[in-house]
């Protein structure tokens, strides 16, 4: 069986079995292999399992290596190969080699000689040698006619046997001689009693038949069910998922912000709310049998909308370690965006540490709005790691409604304040007028630094106001980047790619900042 195994800095994360046939390798959801790397496409590798053997082809503008050298063309795999998607995760090839059939293989019936035929010892015997037919004498034949003055269909009942005369001559008679022709009745009797078996041997065969299967049924039903090789999400008896959501603080997806969601198993699932903080202890794979723990925290300090992002974060990962020093973090990851059109920014940092007795493994997700900032940690058993990596990997945990993601706003490390608010709203207002894409830019500086002074001083009404027209910047952005992207595929479709070249230029000056989503779908031209 062809087996594959992918490594993350030399550290075996995941493997599994190709079938024959294509298996797509990426981020993407409906990829045959999921990968998690933020370098690594949608769809970066194709694997193709054939009679002829196991062939890859990269499918990224990433690139991928092999041997050293970038993998231009389909290439046949060997045993061992190793593929490197970008810059830290391999995938390891095992192809094993078919076992060749014996040339003598070849079962052969040996027939065992006949034993030799044994010597009459007694003269006075008759030996009947075997598969020879029985014949009667003549004198049995006129035994058993029928005499020729009757005309009728009868049998001659059989005669007592001559008794041997008193001089001592004796008459000697083998056993073919007895033989007789059986009556009709003696025939009945003999072929309801070979009925009779057939229809025993019949019935056990039928028995036994139902004995088996009775059999395998029970030791199917009594087989423990086989284990999960990427756990997922519990489901119920219903057939349904089993989950729940928890409002951390600001009213929940429903208010227009974001809540908590997570496995709700009965009896089995417990929350505890803190002063900004919620853990979440719980189970999760289809059978709610490995431990899951959720835990949410979130900070406000106007401090940060003056900070970078990453900086943010590793200070809150700074206050972590401190309440528990046995932690171990992994490199921060890229910025990557949950949702659609501009998205959430998130960081996230694998981690391994050790609380209550045990080793745990998860990752930490960040995201931040403004002055507060957010972490959410997901973690199980170390040693339920290779099962639950991807699902930990893959799911937020967090519900968000689509208000929050389009007035989502972070704070700006290069304002250095004093500008006038409703200077700032009026300039916003006459670019949001004539619809001009290349203020788009402009306009959201204007509105983050609006919000960072309603936040410094502690304006409610000015915030509801920045934020509206934030709100219906984004929308206008939706609407034209839709167009865009229809006209794109217009003059795709009529294969004029200077015309297509030219909209995907224009809608990259346009979307220029990296806290948008669609800042890295055109630079990776995810159009195509």
């Amino acid at each position: 069986m062809i087996r594959y195994l992918i490594y993350v800095d030399h550290e075996k994360t995941q493997e599994g079995e190709l079938s024959p046939g294509e298996h797509i390798a990426g981020r993407s959801h409906s990829a045959d292999i999921h990968l998690t790397e933020p370098d690594v496409s949608g769809k970066h590798l194709k694997l193709d399992v054939t009679a002829e053997g196991v062939f890859a082809e990269n499918l990224s503008s990433h690139g991928t290596v092999f041997q050293g050298s970038p993998l231009d063309a389909r290439r046949k795999m060997s045993d061992g190969d190793v593929l490197c998607l970008g810059k830290k995760l391999e995938i390891h090839l095992r192809i094993p080699e078919d076992n060749p059939i014996p040339e003598d293989g070849e079962m052969k019936t040996v027939i065992p000689a006949a034993p030799p035929s044994e010597a009459v010892d007694d003269p006075n015997k008759t030996a009947i040698p075997p598969q020879q037919v029985s014949r009667n004498t003549a004198a049995d034949r006129s035994r058993m006619l029928i005499p020729e003055n009757d005309k009728e269909n009868k049998t001659v009942p059989p005669q007592p046997a001559p008794t041997p005369e008193k001089n001592g001559e004796d008459v000697q008679k083998t056993d073919v001689m007895r033989t007789r022709l059986a009556s009709l009745e003696e025939m009945n009797l003999l072929r309801n009693a070979d009925r009779k078996r057939s229809t025993g041997k019949l019935f056990q065969y039928i028995l036994g038949g139902i004995g088996a299967i009775a059999v395998l049924v029970l030791l199917y039903s009594l087989k423990s069910s086989p284990k999960e090789v990427n756990l997922s999400w519990p489901v119920g008896s219903d057939g349904y998922e089993l989950g729940a959501f928890t409002d951390p603080g600001n009213g929940g997806h429903k208010a227009g912000a974001f809540s908590l969601a997570y496995p709700s198993i009965k009896g089995k699932t417990k929350v505890e709310q803190k002063a900004g903080r919620i853990t979440i202890s719980t189970r999760f794979g289809k059978d709610a049998s490995v431990p899951l723990r959720i835990i949410f925290i979130q900070k406000q300090s106007a401090d940060f909308l003056v900070k970078e992002r990453k900086q943010v974060f590793s200070s809150m990962l700074a206050d972590l370690q401190k309440e528990n020093k046995r932690w171990n973090l992994a490199q921060i990851s890229d910025v990557f965006f949950i949702g659609s059109e501009n998205g959430l920014p998130c960081l996230s940092v694998e981690y391994r540490r050790e609380a209550d007795n045990e080793s745990w493994y998860g990752e930490i997700l960040f995201f931040r709005t403004g002055d507060r900032a957010c972490m959410r940690m997901a973690e199980t058993l170390v040693s339920e790691r290779a099962r639950g990596q991807n699902f930990i990997s893959n799911t937020p945990f967090l519900k968000f409604s689509a208000q929050y993601l389009q007035g989502h706003w972070e704070g700006n490390p290069d304002y250095k304040g004093g500008a006038d608010p409703a200077v700032m709203l009026d300039e916003v207002s006459k670019h949001l007028a004539k619809q001009a894409p290349f203020e788009w830019a402009r306009t959201y500086l204007l509105l983050q630094n609006t919000l960072m002074e309603s936040v410094k001083t502690s304006n409610p009404a000015l915030m509801q106001n920045a934020l509206t027209q934030l709100r219906r910047l984004r929308s206008m952005q939706t609407i034209w980047y839709n167009s865009q992207k229809i006209q794109y595929y217009e003059a795709s479709l009529k294969n004029d790619r200077q015309q297509a070249s030219a909209v995907l230029e224009l809608c990259k000056t346009v979307f220029s900042s990296p806290d948008d989503l669609r800042y890295f779908t055109l630079r990776r031209n995810v159009w195509e």
